[in-house]
């Protein structure tokens, strides 16, 4: 009884020793070794485009200190280069000018230019929407529209700028919006009103001291060299490059 237990154990034991190595489930894996995990290579992230030129349009408001409800409307244009100089910070150079706007929709004889080198933070820079703070420094100029070089000259005053923008963004061109506080620094009494009065020379003799013109950039509310504040509002297609 117990020979044809024994020869059948001795079969089950021959088929399993028989069984090749590879021949297994398929999905189980090889006896003993782990199933292989397929790795899908990600695509790289887009590269970071650091330079940019932006060509814009819009509006300037300016009034004197002295009589804030004397506003002069300006449309204007700028024209601005930037650099992203980290994931954050940008560095934005500015030029831009316009002439005056009257209430009834014509030119005025007034004109305003200006540049401005400013910093941006910018909060999201790699979102497809993303806003911004900045501040900038530079100078700005009201003359009239037939002013000489060296008048524009006599006239530029120095400004700070605050702001903030939004920007929607595809790949390499993006529309901005921006609101800008602008102060304009007061001329020096000396460079920006005339001199009067009489002067006694050492004769004892009197006599009136030239008037020198004032510079064309004041304003009628503003001959003397009463600094300004407004507003100024852009709208800017951009390119990065």
């Amino acid at each position: 009884m117990k020979l044809p237990l024994v020869l059948a154990s001795l079969f089950v034991a021959a088929t399993a020793y028989a069984q090749a190595p590879g021949d297994y489930e398929e999905g189980t894996g090889a006896p003993g070794m782990a199933t292989p995990v397929v790795v899908v290579p990600t695509a790289p992230p887009p590269p970071i485009r650091r330079w940019s030129v932006g060509l814009g349009f819009g509006s300037l408001s300016l009034a004197p200190h002295s009589a804030p409800d004397v506003e002069t409307q300006y449309s204007v244009g700028q024209l601005a280069v930037r650099y992203l100089a980290t994931r954050h910070l940008e560095i934005e150079l500015a030029f831009g000018g316009g002439s005056e706007q009257l209430e009834d929709g014509q030119k005025g004889d007034r004109e305003v230019s200006q540049g401005v080198l400013a910093l941006r933070y910018r909060f999201s820079p790699g979102r497809t929407w993303n806003w911004w703070v900045m501040a900038g420094m530079g100078s700005l100029a009201v003359t009239h529209t037939e002013a000489t070089k060296q008048e524009r000259d006599l006239a530029e005053q120095s400004t700070l700028q605050f702001g903030a923008g939004l920007e929607r963004r595809w790949s390499r061109f993006a529309l901005q919006l921006e609101f800008r506080a602008v102060g304009v620094k007061a001329h020096d009494a000396a460079d920006a009103m005339p001199v009067g009065g009489t002067l006694t020379d050492a004769g004892g003799m009197t006599k009136t001291p030239e008037m020198p013109v004032p510079p064309p950039g004041t304003t009628t509310t503003n001959d003397a060299g009463d600094g300004m504040a407004g507003g100024q509002m852009v709208i800017t297609g951009n390119y990065y490059f």
